[in-house]
């Protein structure tokens, strides 16, 4: 037996992590924290869809993996998996629209530093 700890455990703690450190480098619009933005945004995107995957396979492989994390737990309880899974691709999604919105205004102010 290893003391390995699976994958699938470590999402939620990259999840919290990369939207802690989005409200953290909200504060300024330099050149590093807007690509830190970009960067949490988007490992928070990649966690979502990997849950929503997850959720609308739950009887094949999915089920560790929804069942881990608390707040899937809930969505697969009250919505379903079928709808959780596609409410987490729609989360998903709004975030990687989020890190384009940021990539977009990164690129306005450099454009208008010139």
């Amino acid at each position: 037996m290893t003391d390995e700890v699976p994958a699938s455990d470590l999402l939620p703690l990259i999840f919290t992590t990369a939207l802690v450190v989005y409200v953290l480098a909200m504060g300024s619009a330099d050149l590093a924290r807007s690509v830190i933005r970009i960067a949490a945004l988007t490992s928070a995107a990649f966690c979502l869809a990997v849950w929503a995957a997850a959720a609308l396979n739950y009887a094949t492989w999915g089920a560790p993996v929804v069942d881990e994390f608390y707040a899937t737990m809930i969505l697969a309880r009250y919505l379903g998996n079928s709808a959780s899974g596609g409410l987490l691709v729609l989360l998903a999604v709004a975030l990687l629209l989020l890190a384009a919105r940021e990539i977009w205004r990164l690129r306005v102010a450099r454009l208008s530093d010139r």
